[in-house]
């Protein structure tokens, strides 16, 4: 009987049609098998069958067949995300929200935060607590080599180059990304260094706050580095749509290292305030604009196309915030306390409502690819995939049935041979390691002194969830809060809790209830927290601080908050909290749909700082937090500029290229400034070309430089002798009566002469024409050159704008 129901499975095994190809499990008969099977028929059918073979062969060499053509393809909108607590890393398909592969960490690395590095198909795994880097093939859903680095290491691909950095050695060395051996000599640069990126050209930046500087790395070899500051200076660098911007945070400026040079823009001060490590920065942006997180909440975004600034004062709460994010007009700040993003539209100057993505305190892996912000939860199964619209997808890091792994490896070749496929493996029984995950996009919000709860269900795992129970932040159920139990089986996912207090923060939980496989019993597990939300918000300080600055005024903006019928006005004030007389308008209703404030006439150099305050009703206010800014743009760099040359002087002139602008000038001479478009420099020496360059400055930046070499070559000029009618014309060797005599021009000849410049010498009193002069012509005279005094010929009597001096 046991034969006659193995026999009766393997029929069933080749006649059950299963579907072929790389994510089959079931492998095809083989080749032999076929044959024996057809020609086993009769000869001419086994024939013809023969030839088809051939046939199909030719085929599958040409356009692959099953899982022998062989590399598993992923979405091209996607991002390798980890997984530490299942050992593996997966990558999510962005646009569908959904993970489509997964590969096992080797061993050595299960259970330790791995940092994911990725460019295109070269993805390497960082081991933060062992140091260990390992490559990825994607195309086999598996890690192919590993190597061990220092611990703490850094590693940096792009470009199709890759890097590692010792920050604390200070050495920089190329490797190959594929097999992760060294390619060169290690450079050596000034320990300890920063973060490092590749901009768009491909060069390695990495910047060395104890000199100062940022040094470029081509092909592994440092090149020459950029000063960026004094030594010591907190630096952090971002690259910005390929270009590369080194932020300084202990004397509030960014460089923004252009293809045309270095433009140099004060940032506000609040970010010399952001602590030990300065300000935050992202490593990369998609667009030309970085965000900058600093102190007390305030946000700097910099528009390294021009220059500009905008200062945000954001009032949030004492959280530990994570490195901002910006995609499309929008900024993402990571709040690792309340594990969710705060979003911040730069456009409309609002807060928008937060994203979560855990609920609970823990670190969030946040970056831009691809024309997608990725927000990575690497201890649990929580991701998002946010698009330029802002619009979140939710991704299920831990699907069961995604390819790859050991649960779901894929298929390998079979050798040729007459094999039966093999049975699908049952799945095993749901065990108390697989419970339901946590509810989603947990969101409190408050209206008449009721909270409505609402959320998404939780991702479904091989248990699934019963029910969700409100709980306040402490675990404990919520009195009144209705229903009391929501079961998961299409109810409105919605709790209310009324009967609140106004003013007050309130958070809440929502926990997944689902049956133990044990015990048969229900039970609470996992939760995710909303943030604090408040029945019915009491009036409060303006939100969303904003001000921009621009020849000479700063406008700032500012977000109502609370309930604004309590609010009479708002007005514009210092720091110190007085009334700023020169704001337009003087003060602005509640309600009123423009709420901006302009200050006009400001100084140029100095930093400003204002508050937007709202007065009560009742005779009570409250301050936003403050925003401080420059009133101006950083210039541009010296347009169309032109240069030309005369006696030994030189002329720049250029077009203006800001707001209350320096021009600082270098050329041989020196270094000189002005205000003015146009330079002039005189005693230059002629027939020599002489470069300058100039860059335009004022309290906000400092441009660019513009380049000029100007030619003060002899512009050689006609002329003829004259006073020959007493004796012969002397040409002498020099330019002076006392030098040899290179040849004559008889009496009473006249003749033209090509002038080279004029010469300072002895001086010739001529009788003829009762002249004298210390002035001596270079001309061309046979195959060389000879002087003649000014007194014997036509033209100038001494160097002027046409008729240059000889200087050499």
């Amino acid at each position: 009987m046991a034969r006659r129901r193995g026999g009766s499975h393997k029929r069933r095994g080749r006649c059950d049609g299963r579907k072929t190809g790389i994510l089959s499990r079931e492998r095809r008969p083989g080749l032999s098998g076929f044959l024996r099977r057809v020609f086993g028929r009769d000869r001419l059918t086994g024939q013809v069958a023969l030839g088809l073979v051939g046939v199909l062969a030719v085929t599958a060499v040409v356009y692959g067949v099953g899982v022998a053509s062989a590399k598993y393809e992923l979405s091209d909108i996607g991002a390798w995300l980890s997984a530490s607590r299942k050992g593996t890393v997966v990558h999510a398909n962005g646009l569908a929200g959904k993970v489509d592969g997964r590969a096992d960490l080797i061993a050595g690395m299960r259970g330790h935060r791995i940092r994911v590095v990725q460019d295109g198909t070269t993805v390497l795994l960082v081991d933060e607590v062992t140091g260990v880097v390992s490559r990825l093939d994607p195309s086999q859903l598996k890690v192919a080599q590993s190597r061990p680095f220092a611990v703490g290491v850094q590693v940096v691909v792009g470009a199709g180059s890759a890097y590692t950095i010792d920050s604390v050695k200070g050495t920089v060395q190329r490797i190959d990304p594929v097999d992760l051996s060294a390619v060169g000599a290690p450079a050596r640069l000034t320990p300890p260094l920063g973060q490092a990126g590749i901009d768009g050209r491909g060069r390695l930046w990495v910047p060395a706050p104890q000199t100062g500087q940022a040094v470029p790395v081509h092909a592994g070899v440092p090149q020459t580095p950029v000063t960026v500051g004094r030594p010591g200076d907190r630096l952090a660098l971002s690259i910005a749509a390929g270009v590369p911007v080194i932020a300084n945070s202990t004397d509030a400026t960014a460089t923004v290292v252009k293809p045309e040079g270095l433009q140099k823009v004060a940032l506000p001060s609040t970010v010399t305030r952001a602590g030990r490590a300065g300000a935050q920065v992202p490593p990369v942006t998609d667009g030309q604009v970085v965000p900058m997180l600093g102190a007390e909440g305030s946000l700097v975004l910099l528009d390294t196309g021009v220059g500009s600034i905008t200062s945000v004062a954001l009032k949030m709460a004492r959280h530990d915030f994570g490195v901002p994010q910006m995609l499309g007009p929008r900024v993402y700040i990571p709040d690792e306390t309340a594990g969710a993003l705060v979003v911040y539209h730069s456009v409309s100057g609002s807060f928008e409502a937060r994203l979560p993505v855990t609920g609970r305190p823990g670190p969030l892996e946040v970056f831009v690819k691809d024309g997608l912000l990725w927000v990575n939860d690497p201890d649990d199964e929580n991701a998002l995939s946010v698009d330029d619209k802002g619009i979140p997808k939710r991704i299920r890091k831990y699907d069961p049935e995604v390819p790859g792994g050991k649960r779901n490896p894929l298929p390998t070749p079979k050798p040729s041979g007459d094999a039966d496929p093999e049975p699908r493996r049952p799945q095993p029984r749901p065990g108390t390691d697989d419970p339901p995950g946590a509810p989603q996009a947990v969101i409190a919000r408050g209206s008449g002194g009721t909270i409505t709860v609402t959320f998404r269900r939780s991702a479904r795992s091989r248990i699934a969830p019963t029910g969700y129970v409100l709980r306040n932040r402490f675990g404990l159920p919520v009195a009144g809060a209705s229903p009391g139990e929501i079961r998961d089986d299409g109810t409105a996912l919605r709790f209310t809790v009324p009967g609140l207090p106004c003013g007050r923060d309130f958070t809440f939980r929502v926990v997944v209830r689902y049956v133990d496989p044990r015990t048969r019993r229900p039970v609470d597990g996992a939760f995710a927290e909303s943030d604090p939300a408040q029945a019915c918000a009491e009036p409060g300080a303006p939100e969303s601080v904003s001000s921009t600055g621009d020849s000479g005024q700063i406008s700032v903006s500012y977000g109502e908050s609370g309930d604004t019928t309590a609010v009479k006005e708002y007005v514009l004030t210092d720091a110190a909290g007085l009334p700023v007389r020169e704001a337009t308008p003087s003060r602005i209703p509640p309600g009123d749909a423009t709420r901006v404030f302009t200050v006009k006439g400001l100084d140029c150099n100095r930093e400003y700082t204002f508050k937007v305050v709202a007065r009560f009703k009742n005779g009570g206010q409250a301050g936003s937090p403050p925003t401080s800014l420059h009133p101006c743009k950083p210039p541009g760099a010296p347009a169309n500029g032109t240069g030309y040359g005369s006696n030994r002087k030189v002329t720049l002139n250029w077009q203006n290229s800001g707001y209350d602008v320096t021009y600082v000038v270098t050329g041989p001479n020196g270094t000189s400034e002005t205000k003015e478009t146009t330079f002039t420099e005189t005693g230059l020496a002629n027939n020599r070309d002489h470069n300058y360059s100039a860059v335009a400055k004022n309290g906000a930046g400092t441009s660019s430089e513009t380049t000029w070499r100007v030619s003060l070559a002899y512009p050689e000029f006609g002329t003829r002798n004259e006073h020959n009618n007493q004796t012969n014309t002397r040409i002498r060797a020099d330019s002076n009566t006392g030098s040899s005599q290179v040849g004559t021009i008889p009496q009473g000849q006249y003749m033209d002469l090509t002038a080279i410049c004029l010469k300072s010498g002895g001086s010739v009193t001529e009788p003829e024409s009762g002249q004298t002069s210390q002035w001596w012509a270079r001309i061309k005279w046979g195959s060389g050159i000879g002087y003649l005094n000014v007194t014997l010929m036509s033209g100038p009597d001494a160097p002027d704008e046409a008729h240059f001096e000889c200087t050499d």
